[in-house]
């Protein structure tokens, strides 16, 4: 059988990485070899991982469906790719298909396991397609509707994309919170409410945290409304956080939830799997407004170990692209 040829992308163990160049096998019958075009960096979970600071517990349940290696190890992780098909059936050959592969120059799926793109859809807002699922499982999680008053804690990709999928409803108050005074102007353009920190008699009936911070958690006690829902769509890692749970959210009876975006919500699991969500998702994405969202400045494949051994020094950013060469 054919060997090609193919470089990857590796954290070493934590805090360091490399480029790492090895062969895989031709596709067979029903798949597809597939040239990536783009690949998106997810800054919270992908630092956890840089970092090790995956939990123990957690080193299975929480690995992303093509990664390779373990985690403390040297491990393969991501799971945003946009790719051009190379070899395959008709339906697919010379088409762009999103998946959830790692950063890859080349590999080879199923038919199955890869969603199409729509011609009408820019191939780098596809990235967010990953994000854009997780604030979907957040809705399906919590059932919001019109009349509710609603606070989204953080203004990064999924924070803001929570808040645009909200903004959809009649009749519900949104309000976006974040230190980062920057978030302002862009917040202007999706016509989402902001302020940099929420006002001291504000008080929701859903809150959907988002910043990333465990920390955080304790002071939204203060604002939560009689049997509130939390949603929490943050990946804290290996971070501990001390929670008053014997004040308001005792006394008020606050319901709080992890969303977690591997499995579709219990409310929807019955009419939709996890490609139906995917391919939702990125029919949601028809908004030239979410680009955005999408970093202008791109990272080259084999600069990706330079990129994340500066990124633990606290850098954030929006979708991180990391660039292949030409389409």
């Amino acid at each position: 059988m054919k060997k090609i040829n193919a470089q990857s992308f590796w954290i070493k163990k934590k805090n360091s990485s490399y480029i790492k160049s090895h062969t895989i096998d031709s596709p067979k019958e029903n798949e597809l070899l597939i040239q990536t075009v783009y690949s998106g960096i997810s800054y919270g979970t992908e630092k956890i991982v840089y970092t090790g600071a995956v939990p123990g517990s957690q080193k299975e349940l929480m690995k992303c469906p093509y990664q390779e290696g373990k985690f403390g190890s040297d491990v393969k992780y991501g799971y945003m790719n946009i790719g051009k098909v190379v070899e395959g059936s008709s339906k697919f050959k010379g088409k762009y298909v999103y998946t959830l592969y790692p950063h890859q120059t080349h590999y080879v799926l199923n038919e199955s396991e890869v969603t199409l793109i729509s011609e009408s859809t820019p191939l780098k807002r596809c990235l967010l397609t990953a994000n854009m699922e997780t604030a979907v499982n957040g809705m399906w999680d919590t059932l919001p509707s019109c009349g509710d008053k609603i606070l989204v804690i953080g203004s990064g990709v999924v924070g803001f994309l929570m808040a645009y999928l909200l903004r959809s409803i009649p009749g519900c108050e949104i309000l976006l919170i974040d230190s980062d005074t920057k978030k302002s102007k862009l917040s202007k353009i999706f016509n989402i409410n902001f302020k940099t920190q929420i006002p001291k008699n504000y008080k929701a009936n859903i809150i959907y945290e988002c910043s990333g911070n465990a920390d955080i958690i304790n002071s939204l006690s203060k604002h939560v409304k009689d049997e509130a829902t939390i949603c929490i769509l943050s990946w804290y890692g290996d971070n501990v956080s001390r929670v008053k749970f014997g004040e308001e959210f005792l006394s008020k009876r606050i319901k709080i939830i992890f969303s977690q975006v591997s499995k579709v919500s219990h409310n929807r699991s019955k009419y939709w799997n996890n490609a139906q969500r995917r391919e939702l998702a990125i029919s949601m994405l028809n908004d030239d407004r979410l680009d955005h969202l999408v970093e202008n400045k791109m990272i080259n494949f084999n600069k990706l170990p330079k990129f994340f051994s500066e990124m633990v020094k606290g850098q954030k950013f929006f979708c991180k692209v990391v660039s292949y060469g030409d389409k």
